[in-house]
């Protein structure tokens, strides 16, 4: 590496150097435990800049975001730029967002990853200095990361929220605060945000053509969802404590769900073809989860080795060519995005079956389209709000009016459990 110039900044730590006419930096970042040479490159750029300024203001950036992460702030210490309101702000979500376990929720690690893209461009900033062209450069940030429109405007919603929270605890002005009030949401079609599709029903012969080509595990899962219209968040952490099998309708109360910090009771009607598909992992003990990865794993690999062509003396044994020390083990409760792996590894397996016999055939293969677990739900929807009208569709899917509930909960009940009779 080719150095023909080092520079010195007295607020910034290690040396900024010149390699072929492009700024390097080499320090000691905190939580770093030796030095490190690293392109000085603006956000959205290929190579380092030529710029000395530039430079010094992507060093500083990343000097703070780096300092922040490795040492939160205290109370007592004040706030004055972008990274240590963010230290600050973090420290206070992680005891406000909070369940009733003392668990932290979803919401902690969304407002983690929505700062992101901020504290990459402005964390040397100074907070009085971050204005509405600013929150504009972090939303231009967020288009460059692909993410959605309607992505975008939640995680700016989050922002300008942690400027309201700094001001209500006396950090910051509330000008700052007023004028990134200014700054409207992305509207559909009028920005380069990327729009996605609206989430539509999948058809039910899809459903069922994907289920052989899964475990029962995920088999199970896919269809009990169908039937009744849960959340994936609610499926997955189903557990046989959770279940009311005392009528003909069996209610389930999850444990966690979407509505339970507005302190309304969700209750998913099971049906008797729901219940018929739910009683084999039931014989568990009450508080283990019904679907487990592990038990799904286990599945897929029994029916590996039935169908294994090669006779047991040759090739590998069971067993040995497995790694000792996996990089990722399997838990005792399927997360959200692992189901939706699992039922897209079924849909690919699906979908490669259906091409190879068309092929031998010789004819146009007839594709499955992509679906997720989310769609399930708006297929249950759909189906009962055909044939039992929306109060009814709404009811089963637990959406409830916030000024209504004390008089249409236990009516809307009632229609939740005609429509597992006739469809769970």
């Amino acid at each position: 590496m080719t150095r023909y110039a080092r520079h010195r900044n007295e607020d910034i730590p290690g040396t900024i150097y010149l390699n072929k006419s492009r700024y390097w930096w080499k320090v000691k970042l905190p939580g770093e435990k030796k030095l490190k040479s690293r392109a000085l490159r603006p956000i959205g750029a290929k190579y380092a800049t030529s710029n000395y300024n530039v430079a010094c203001e992507v060093a500083r950036n990343l000097w703070e975001a780096a300092v922040y992460k490795e040492h939160p702030l205290s109370n007592q210490v004040e706030v004055t730029n972008i990274a240590s309101l963010i230290a600050a702000y973090l420290q206070h979500c992680d005891t406000y967002y909070m369940d009733e376990n003392g668990k932290p929720t979803k919401e902690i690690w969304e407002i983690r990853y929505t700062l992101k893209p901020m504290t990459e461009v402005f964390a040397a900033l100074k907070v009085e200095e971050f204005g509405p062209l600013r929150l504009i450069e972090v939303r231009d940030r967020m288009i460059q990361l692909d993410w959605s429109r309607k992505m975008i405007n939640q995680r700016v919603g989050r922002i300008k929220r942690m400027f309201k929270w700094a001001v209500s605890r006396q950090l910051i002005s509330p000008v700052v605060y007023h004028g990134l009030m200014t700054v409207e949401g992305l509207k559909r079609n009028r920005s380069a945000a990327r729009e996605t599709p609206k989430r539509r029903p999948v058809k039910e012969q899809y459903v069922y053509a994907v289920l052989p080509f899964t475990t029962p595990v995920v088999a199970t899962m896919i269809e009990l969802q169908l039937l009744t219209g849960m959340r994936p968040g609610e499926l997955v952490i189903m557990r046989p404590a959770d279940i009311d099998r005392s009528g003909k309708v069996w209610h389930y109360y999850p444990e966690k769900h979407k509505n339970q910090h507005r302190n309304i009771e969700r209750i998913v009607a099971i049906g008797p073809r729901g219940q018929e598909l739910l009683r084999p992992y039931l014989l568990r003990p009450e508080t283990e989860f019904c679907f487990s990865p592990k038990e799904s794993e286990k599945m897929r690999l029994e029916k590996l080795h039935a169908e294994r062509v090669v006779p047991i003396g040759y090739g590998n044994r069971p067993g040995t060519n497995r790694v000792k020390v996996p990089q990722k083990k399997l838990g005792d409760v399927y997360t959200v995005s692992g189901y939706g792996h699992a039922v897209m590894h079924a849909l690919k397996a699906a979908n490669k079956a259906i091409t190879e016999k068309a092929e031998a055939a010789g004819v146009d293969p007839e594709l499955i389209p992509h679906w997720t677990p989310y769609q399930l739900r708006h297929t249950n929807a759909t189906k009962i709000r055909k044939e039992l009208g929306y109060e009814t569709a709404g009811a089963a899917l637990g959406h409830k009016n916030m000024s209504a509930t004390a008089i249409y909960a236990e009516r809307n009940q009632g229609l939740a459990d005609e429509a597992a009779k006739r469809f769970g």
